[in-house]
This record gives C-alpha cells, structure tokens and sequence, in this order.
C-alpha cells in the first residue's frame, strides 16, 4: 500500500510540473485611449506641492542643467607634466648591506660600517642611510648614478660584509663620488 502511495505522489508531483507556464503580457497600448493631458492632470492631483512643481517643471530643469559648464579654475585641468631631467636627477643606485627585522641590528651595523668605511675605504666617503618599509629596516651605503661603479664599490663593501648587494635607489645627487674618482681599499 505504501508503495501505491508514493507511486500515486511522484505521479501527481510529474503532473502538476508539467502545466503550462504561459505567461500573460500586457499590451503595448493602453487599454482606454485617454488624453496625455487629461492623464498629467489625474497624475498631478495625486501629488504634494513639490513634487507637482517637479512634474510641471520636468524639461525646464533637464535643459538647464544639460549645458552646464564646471567652476574648475583652469590650473587644476592642465596635465601635470614632469620634467624627465628632475626624475632622472634622484635615480641611482646604492649598496644594501642588510635587510633586518631587528632596529638595533641595523643601527649597530651601521655604526660598524662607517667606522670601516673611514678606515678602509679611499677615494669616497659614502654616506650610510636605514630605511623602514614594514617590517624591515635596510642599511644602504653609497649613491651612484652608474651601476657598473655601484658594482664595484660593492665588491670593496664585500670584503667585510658577504651580504651586500646593489639596489636601485633614490640617490642624493651631492652625495655622488667624484668623477674617474679611484675607490679602493687600504
């Protein structure tokens, strides 16, 4: 009996999905052919004092505000133009010592290094900086516009410290070495 039971369900279930999904579509036109003003004027009872002044005024305001013009001062539009020579002027290269997590690692070799650098090191006296970009601090030591002289003063810093690598940096101009200016150790 059971079995006649669910048969008798599915059999329904089957049926009932299988009716017809005819949907019914409104007619493009009306169904009474009415006057469009005598239409605005039903629509326009219906509604509060401003919401009439936007009815009636409708197309007044879309053509006003279709031609107007921005208060943008001139100088804010103009396209900012760099000037390649000032970009180039900050790009080099410099020697990276270090990349740490430990602040008072970068800072003691840092020290390390420029008590080296002032001992060992003629023809240049390179400037040491750290820079912090989350999470570590890097020691860098020199600025060279070229990265051949970048390389070769890296092979004088590898004698005392095996890590150190070139970077492409921002430079401080003033701080480049001379030119033809002969880096070498003691």
């Amino acid at each position: 009996m059971r079995q006649y039971l669910v048969l008798f369900f599915g059999v329904y279930l089957f049926i009932s999905a299988c009716g017809t999904t005819d949907t019914v579509t409104e007619p493009d036109r009306p169904v009474f052919d009415i006057d469009e003003e005598i239409a605005e004027d039903y629509i326009a009872d219906d509604m509060d004092d401003f919401d009439r002044f936007l009815f009636e005024n409708r197309s007044r305001l879309s053509d006003q505000f279709a031609t107007i013009e921005h208060d943008i001062p001139e100088v804010f539009l103009r396209e900012v133009v760099r000037d390649e020579s000032e970009a180039e002027q900050y790009a080099g290269f410099r020697v990276q010592i270090i990349s740490t997590r430990n602040v008072a690692e970068a800072d003691s070799l840092q020290d390390d290094f420029r008590a080296w650098a002032n001992e060992q090191i003629v023809g240049y006296e390179p400037e040491t900086y750290i820079f912090f970009r989350q999470p570590y601090y890097r020691v860098r030591t020199g600025d060279f516009r070229d990265r051949n002289q970048a390389i070769e003063f890296s092979r004088l810093v590898k004698t005392k410290f095996p890590e150190a690598w070139v970077v492409h940096d921002r430079i401080e101009p003033d701080q480049l070495p001379q030119p033809n200016a002969n880096i070498q150790l003691r």
